[in-house]
């Protein structure tokens, strides 16, 4: 398979931001479910919705989420005073650095596998973001690992421009009144993603969604 890497454009890196919060923020009490995120919101109103951090953290996970190395100077002069700044020069920013995977087909038995290309793209950019991968299969569990690596999971999904999940749900696992008040418990929870349950899944339906896009 051969490598190939475009920009991202404003609009794309836009829609990664509103796919986030639409899959994120119902799981997080301190964020906003119901907030619009549109280029010209703040980046105060943005935060708020997402309940993100200060922008000195904010500018260092984004540099990791996007693979980018941009620096704390220009991300402060997009990200501050963040009660007059744009979402939209967040995402000028962006995709002035950050390019996204151009996913091609890798030989399989001899043959061209365009699913064989994007699962091992994926693997690949989960194992750069510390992932442990050298388990992973099509056929693994794709809540088996956002209930471990939840966010550089769920970043790499949305960051194919894509929209592979229709909803994603929290369920205890556990029953039974101490392990309904033992919250210190990191395995009481599974993370449910509907229809998606492999990566064989995620693959599939990423290249459904591809197609889509370029039919359009």
């Amino acid at each position: 398979m051969t490598e190939s890497k475009v920009k991202y454009t404003e609009k794309e890196i836009l829609e990664i931001f509103k796919e986030q919060h639409r899959l994120c923020s119902p799981l997080d009490p301190e964020a906003d479910p119901w907030a619009e995120i549109t280029a010209e919101m703040t980046v105060s109103e943005w935060r708020w919705a997402n309940d993100l951090l200060g922008w000195k953290k904010l500018s260092e996970f984004l540099n990791q989420e996007f693979r980018v190395q941009i620096s704390q100077r220009e991300w402060q002069n997009v990200l501050e005073p963040a009660r007059t700044r744009k979402l939209i020069e967040v995402c000028r920013l962006l995709s002035n650095y950050a390019e996204k995977d151009f996913y091609e087909p890798k030989a399989l038995f001899g043959e061209p596998c365009l699913k064989a290309g994007v699962f091992l793209t994926i693997k690949k950019n989960l194992k750069d973001k510390g992932v442990n991968v050298s388990e992973l299969l099509p056929s693994s569990s794709l809540t088996a690992y956002m209930d471990k690596y939840f966010s550089p999971v769920l970043e790499e999904i949305t960051l194919t421009g894509t929209k592979p999940i229709d909803k994603i749900e929290t369920r205890r696992k556990k029953k039974g009144f101490w392990n309904v008040i033992n919250i210190f418990d990191p395995d009481r929870y599974e993370t449910l993603t509907g229809e998606i349950k492999t990566f064989r899944d995620l693959t599939e339906k990423i290249i459904e969604e591809n197609n889509k896009n370029w039919a359009q």
